[in-house]
């Protein structure tokens, strides 16, 4: 684990919240699930080894893992989480798969030896309190002509509940997410790659269900104090109360191939 501003107390505050979200987190991780599917389809594309060796960072309770092994056929799979809780379930999803092996780890300090075909994560380096600094770690456990691969939530996200705040004169906990360009300039040295972006729109059964949804999921930790029990109330009134709810998700597409040796 790294020291310093690595150990923040938002990622503290982050990882309590994915702890006491691990036993419910798979109920309301729809979009996770979703875009997992989608980040495990464009591994399935990659040129990979046969059998390559992974590490996947965020691993949550193994949702993106079992998406991605339904398409591609690891050596060894070392899913990563910061959160013991959720690398206890997920453990345990996979007790009966030999090569896949869980631990607990900060992936902005990543503690494991190169030589990693593949270094993915799936909606979670949106959590990194220095996204480039933490590529730039992660793609040094990469062997030459390895992949990078991973989605995260890009400006736009969550727009339509921002929207109901500025009008009604308040500011929305919401984090302020990087645009695509903004992305692509994050990443790595030593290698090329680029970043696409897709807008997912997922309808919830009303803006209570949409805060419980983050809340089951351990997404809702913000460096904002929370809003005034009457302002809240007000803002889900103005949302959406009895009603259905859509709310869009900006994702973020991160491929990136590490150089071989030789190139330049």
């Amino acid at each position: 684990m790294g020291e310093g501003p690595l150990n923040s107390t938002r990622k503290q505050n982050a990882a309590l919240s994915f702890d006491r979200a691990a036993r419910l987190y798979d109920t309301a991780a729809g979009v996770q699930h979703a875009v997992g599917h989608r980040l495990a389809e464009r591994i399935e594309r990659l040129d990979l080894p046969v059998r390559p060796m992974v590490l996947e960072i965020g691993c949550g309770t193994g949702l993106f893992t079992r998406a991605a092994l339904g398409r591609v056929e690891p050596s060894l799979w070392l899913a990563t989480d910061i959160s013991p809780a959720m690398v206890i379930h997920g453990r345990e999803r996979f007790r009966f798969h030999e090569r896949v092996l869980f631990a607990c780890m900060d992936g902005e300090a990543p503690a494991a030896v190169p030589g990693f075909d593949l270094v993915c994560a799936n909606l979670a380096v949106q959590w990194f309190d220095d996204l480039a600094g933490a590529l730039e770690r992660l793609v040094r456990l990469i062997r030459a002509g390895g992949w990078l691969a991973f989605t995260t939530l890009a400006a736009g996200t969550f727009a339509e509940w921002v929207d109901i705040h500025r009008r009604l004169g308040l500011v929305a906990g919401t984090p302020a997410y990087p645009d695509q360009a903004g992305l692509a300039r994050q990443l790595p040295p030593g290698g090329w790659g680029n970043v696409t972006e897709e807008v997912l729109s997922h309808v919830y059964p009303d803006a209570h269900a949409f805060v419980a949804a983050l809340k089951t999921i351990g997404a809702h930790t913000t460096d904002r104090p929370p809003l005034a029990p009457g302002a809240f109330r007000q803002v889900l009134r103005s949302f959406g109360v009895g009603r259905p709810v859509t709310v869009s998700y900006h994702i973020a597409y991160g491929l990136w191939r590490k150089q071989s040796n030789g190139e330049r």
